[in-house]
């Protein structure tokens, strides 16, 4: 048994918070930095002005009763924070509150613009929202676009995450987004943001001509007018140039350039008139939307002279074209005049081209071709000159699919069944292509039939229900029971025959129940009464029921108009708990209802706000505050105890103990075990199992992981990026991509295999960690890195050494036989050039996590940078963990390199905790 977990056995002490009614509270040792929500700070400040006081309790106990009397400014507070948290009467349960914070590549970010936040971002960098949530139970994350689901815009993987990550991003994908978190307590919380997608495309010349006759003249004007057109956001400026002459409007009397009313900027008109010699040039269209998010400017050219014509085709094909699947065809397309050459271009009609065409220029081959390839195929020949020529035809593959029947009357509806004496009708209709050649045949019992005075065979007219054939059965005898056969064949032959097979009998239809399984669970002594319904059977008047407990027959009976039977227990007890069967039967079988009546309790609810759960903070180990809420406490018998589980990640056997609950758990009632003598930095899997008098009810688990508070002079640090902020890690704005935050059970379906880790470093398959993704679009060389905080030296003693020496450490994975290379730098205040090499590594290390140590002696504040560099394919994953600074130099078997550098660890200072001293100074009684 580890030194850990027997020490959690010993020394750990549960309790319970969340009740109002004048019982004894329980003060928490003071810890650094502990805070919670608004109601928390309410109850530690009445708890701190004196309000109670009784003699104190042994100090293995870790906590301190007070008992003081109450004068008029301390019961102002006390009946303040009584009708704060008497408000909701929910205990611990909070409605989900919701933050939308970002990072990524942004152009720019404007807060507040007419009561929104826009995100700015060039097209085809990275968009990565992050929501933070708080509330209990743990809410429930959706990201939506537009009011509607994001689903079909971005990886369905990310749309129940935390983080909304878009790489490339498109233009179609700007627009609103929303981050939705509910947990079924009040109304959801909903927080937007407006990502605006900016872009600007290639430039395109189109040349337009018009003539037209001068009155009583014999010659005639030619005008002609050069389009530009470019799709942008922010809208595009247009300029021209002639040669190098730059044009603007006024400066020659032949030349005009206006922007046509209906494009709304997005187009700009050089109009030149009456042409004459000096028109005959090059022209240039330049596209800008003023450099904004780096976006420079494009320009495309077009030459006009006097042999500019507009492009002409023809098609070398018959129209249409009938042929058999797995036939090759060609089609051929010519250009017949225009200037400048014109470029040949096949589209479809509806779709793609099929991936396995060949194009030569104009001709277009489609090897072995299957009915998903006919369609319209149309040459389009374009040289920006005038209106494209387009020439089509239409391709048609033979075909048979898609074939159904059905019976008149449907003997599958309990009301209309066949019956001898009675007329019978099979239909059968299937697709055909074409539509002309189609032919049936019909058959009984595999011989063919001919049609008969009892025996119709009709076809429906084709623009009626087209494809169908029916056969009509007159006066319906024992002798036409059997099996009927229609065939659907195509003229000429080539293409399988389709066959449908239709068997007319007379027909039954056994019982359909609900519910088919329902779980009831109930507490002993307390009733329940079962129902099971009848919603279709066939025939209706032979139905019959049972009911058992497991092999034993409780009631038996038959229906009479009734549509269920019920089966009530006054008074449950372990004998009336199990699975009980109800089954009503006719004669074509049964149909069963199934309950199973329980006495266990509903699993316990983590609590996952508590503010600084690591309450007691030692060299190597550390304790940490688990709570919880019991779903639907009063559903069963009162819970006596919890059966406590906790074993270390990636390890098999469990420590476990129980938890005595003493009086009744309330709905939303808060409940505290305190886990002690942890080992840093291990992480541990905990098991919460509730237990009546029927015995264990549902488990719940979770993983618990050190991750030290950033606080003044902590003298450690520990990140395991678990929380949603990272520990105030950020992304390097000068690197190429993104350190991404992931865990193996969140992980995309999609992710490359043979790289990365299978575990976060504890074993745990739901911790996090941060790695660099090196799939496509990256390429080798390019660099991910992530920035620590700026960590702050502790003071220094003027009579101990110079400098105060650190341990930095962490844990790295690199797997994959592409792996690169990962470097640890080290940036000193002021000296934001200048990274000093602190650790590096190489190459492929296998599956498993490593641990790297080295030495730092801070003389300032710095910064920790962590860079991937991508390796030369896609099997080249990176992954760091479990990131600590402690105070002293590390051991020397666990020292990986002798590099040190200069620098500096600190932990933040939480400046609000002054006023809030000085205030409970003023307003305590003086002694």
């Amino acid at each position: 048994m580890s030194v850990g977990c027997a020490g959690l056995l010993r020394s750990a002490h549960g309790r319970r918070r969340g009740r109002t009614d004048g019982r004894r509270f329980l003060l928490r040792r003071a810890v650094p930095g502990y805070l919670g929500s608004a109601r928390a700070r309410l109850e530690r400040a009445r708890l701190a002005a004196g309000l109670r006081k009784v003699p104190p309790r042994p100090p293995w106990a870790g906590y301190v009763h007070v008992h003081v009397k109450m004068d008029l400014v301390y019961g102002l507070v006390w009946l303040l924070t009584v009708l704060l948290e008497g408000i909701s009467g929910q205990g611990v349960y909070a409605p989900p509150t919701v933050r939308i914070v970002h990072s990524g590549l942004a152009c720019n970010i404007e807060e507040e613009r007419y009561s929104e936040r826009v995100y700015t971002i060039r097209e085809g960098e990275t968009l990565e929202l992050t929501c933070l949530v708080t509330g209990h139970p743990r809410p429930q994350i959706r990201w939506t676009k537009t009011a509607g689901s994001a689903s079909d815009r971005f990886q369905d993987s990310s749309v129940f995450n935390e983080t909304l990550r878009i790489t490339n991003i498109q233009r179609h994908q700007g627009g609103r987004y929303y981050c939705k978190a509910e947990n079924g307590l009040g109304s959801p919380a909903i927080k937007s943001i407006r990502v605006d997608v900016y872009y600007l495309d290639d430039p395109v010349v189109t040349v337009h001509q018009s003539i037209g006759e001068a009155k009583e003249q014999f010659y005639y004007e030619r005008t002609v007018f050069l389009r530009c057109v470019a799709n942008s956001n922010p809208p595009v400026r247009y300029s021209w140039r002639r040669g190098q002459e730059v044009l603007l409007q006024g400066s020659d009397k032949g030349v005009e350039i206006y922007e046509p009313f209906f494009t709304q900027g997005e187009t700009k008109i050089l109009k030149l008139k009456n042409l004459r010699p000096q028109d005959y040039a090059n022209y240039s269209c330049i596209a800008s939307v003023r450099n904004v998010c780096n976006i420079p400017d494009k320009m495309v050219s077009f030459r006009l002279s006097n042999k500019t014509a507009s492009p002409s085709i023809k098609l070398l094909v018959d129209d249409p074209i009938v042929v058999n699947p797995g036939e090759a065809v060609t089609l051929v397309c010519v250009t017949t005049g225009g200037e400048p050459a014109p470029t040949l271009t096949w589209v479809r009609s509806f779709g793609t081209l099929p991936e396995k065409t060949v194009l030569n220029g104009g001709t277009l081959t489609i090897p072995a071709i299957t009915s998903e390839d006919a369609g319209t195929y149309s040459c389009i020949a374009n040289n920006n000159v005038g209106n494209p020529a387009k020439k089509s035809t239409n391709i048609i593959v033979r075909a048979l699919k898609k074939g159904r029947f059905w019976i008149t009357p449907d003997p599958y509806h309990k009301d209309d069944n066949i019956q001898i004496g009675r007329e019978v009708k099979i239909s059968c209709q299937v697709e055909a292509v074409p539509s002309e050649e189609l032919t049936f045949s019909w058959f009984k019992n595999g011989r063919p039939l001919r049609s008969s005075e009892r025996m119709v065979i009709t076809q429906t007219d084709p623009d009626v229900s087209p494809g169908t054939t029916n056969l009509d059965i007159i006066d319906l005898k024992f002798t036409d029971f059997g099996t009927y056969t229609c065939v659907a064949s195509l003229k000429g032959g080539g293409i399988s025959d389709i066959s449908i097979d239709v068997n007319i009998s007379s027909s039954t239809d056994p019982p359909a129940v609900e519910p088919a399984f329902l779980e009831i669970r109930q507490g002993q002594d307390r009733s329940v009464t079962m129902s099971c319904r009848v919603l279709r059977a066939y025939p209706i008047r032979v139905l019959t029921y049972e009911w058992r407990l497991g092999n034993k027959l409780l009631r038996t009976g038959q229906f009479d108009s009734q549509e269920y039977t019920e089966y009530p227990v006054k008074s449950l007890s372990n004998e009336n708990y199990g699975v009980y069967n109800c089954s009503i039967i006719n004669e074509a079988g049964a149909g069963r209802c199934s309950f199973l009546v329980t006495g266990k309790a509903y699993a316990p609810e983590f609590y996952y706000d508590t503010y600084n759960p690591v309450w007691q903070n030692r060299h190597r180990v550390y304790s940490y505050s688990l709570q919880w809420t019991q779903m639907n406490p009063d559903a069963v018998d009162r819970i006596v105890a919890y059966r406590l589980g906790i074993r270390q990640a990636g390890q098999q056997r469990w420590w476990e103990q129980e938890i005595k609950i003493n009086g009744n758990i309330q709905k939303g009632e808060l409940i505290t075990y305190n886990l002690t003598e942890l080992i840093k930095p291990e992480a541990y899997e905990v098991r919460l199992t509730p237990l009546t008098k029927f015995g264990e009810g549902d488990s719940t688990i979770r993983v618990i992981k050190y991750s030290a508070p950033v606080n003044p002079h902590l003298r450690e640090f520990h990140c395991g990026f678990e929380d949603g902020n990272i520990c105030l890690f950020t992304q390097d704005d000068t690197d190429n991509f993104d350190w991404t935050k992931q865990s193996t059970a969140t992980r995309n379906t999609k992710y490359t295999p043979n790289t990365g880790p299978n575990a976060d470093r504890s074993g745990s398959k739901e911790g996090f960690y941060m790695y660099i993704e090196t799939s496509r679009p990256r390429l080798e060389g390019e660099k991910a890195r992530l920035l620590s905080p700026v960590f702050s030296i502790a003071p220094k003693n003027p009579y101990g050494p110079t400098n105060t020496a650190y341990c930095f450490s962490f844990f790295y994975h690199m797997y994959g036989q592409h792996i690169g290379v990962l470097n640890v730098y080290l940036r000193l205040k002021g000296q934001t050039t200048i990274e000093n090499p602190l650790w590096s590594s190489s190459g492929n290390k296998g599956q498993r996590w490593n641990e790297a140590h080295v030495n730092i002696y801070p003389i300032t504040s710095f910064q920790l940078i962590f860079e991937g560099i991508r390796g030369p394919g896609i099997e080249g994953d990176i992954a760091i963990d479990d990131v600590s600074i402690a105070e002293g130099e590390c051991a020397k078997q666990d020292l990986t390199t002798k590099n040190s550098v200069d620098g500096a660890v600190g932990i933040l200072v939480h400046l609000w905790l002054f006023p809030v001293i000085v205030l409970i100074s003023i307003l305590s009684p003086r002694r």
